[in-house]
């Protein structure tokens, strides 16, 4: 069976003139690895979740721009059958404004269900690269990930979804995309998307890059084991004793 290739065009290198201030924001969080059990990517999740796809060079993921439409236009159109439904209740000002509301967003994302450009979110380790959606019609995001700027979502005041991790789009208005894998924190989520980013360390944990874990060695052992691009607070070792050995002999680290 062919292997669809993920690799896309390179559409933004950097923020421009908003880099300075970006790199300073509160919420900041770093390309680090500081969460050894973080969420794994198993054989059986990508059994069944045919959404998600993951080897050596590549990780697919889902995203929720796909759903926007479907969520915002069905609770529109919910809304709308409920205010037909025939009543001895007089229409008053907010009935209406309500009611206006939910067919105008019924009708813009009926369209924007029909226009949408394809939504992508790709982790590119081959080459260092993230993939993620831009803003409604805007087309995808394909930026270097050393040069992407991850933030925190704040929640709201019982801080429900705070600590979501979210990627700041690089066009303009500096808008902001959900880019969580799946574990319970931005933290864990940024560990996990760094560590198989940085193509210099071996793979993370799971087994669903078990079959990839002996070529990906071979690939760094003749490149002479470079060392890490990002900073690790853990230790992240080779799949086996031997490995390891020959990683430190080789590349001293």
């Amino acid at each position: 069976m062919e292997v669809e290739d993920y690799k896309r065009k390179i559409t933004h290198t950097d923020y421009g003139k908003g880099e300075t201030g970006l790199q300073q924001y509160a919420h900041g969080v770093n390309k680090v690895i500081t969460e050894k059990d973080f969420f794994r990517i198993s054989k059986e999740l990508l059994e069944n979740d045919k959404r998600i796809y993951a080897n050596d060079k590549y990780i697919t993921l889902p995203t929720f721009s796909n759903y926007l439409p479907y969520i915002v236009g069905g609770v529109a159109l919910a809304m709308i059958i409920m205010f037909l439904i025939p009543t001895d209740e007089e229409w008053t000002f907010m009935p209406i404004i309500i009611f206006s509301i939910s067919c105008i967003a019924f009708v813009f994302f009926t369209v924007y269900f029909f226009t949408m450009p394809k939504k992508e979110q790709i982790l590119n380790r081959e080459d260092g690269l993230i993939t993620f959606t831009g803003l409604l019609w805007q087309k995808n995001i394909t930026m270097p990930f050393k040069n992407a700027t991850f933030c925190y979502s704040t929640g709201g005041e019982d801080a429900t979804g705070a600590f979501m991790l979210q990627v700041i789009r690089p066009t303009k208005g500096y808008t902001f995309e959900d880019f969580m894998i799946g574990a319970q924190s931005c933290y864990e989520d940024i560990s996990l998307i760094t560590w198989y980013l940085d193509k210099n360390r071996p793979l993370p944990p799971g087994d669903a890059f078990d079959e990839y874990s002996l070529q990906d060695f071979e690939r760094r052992k003749t490149e002479g084991f470079p060392r890490p691009l990002y900073p690790s607070n853990i230790s992240t070792p080779e799949a086996t004793i031997e490995q390891q050995k020959e990683r430190e002999k080789i590349g001293g680290w």
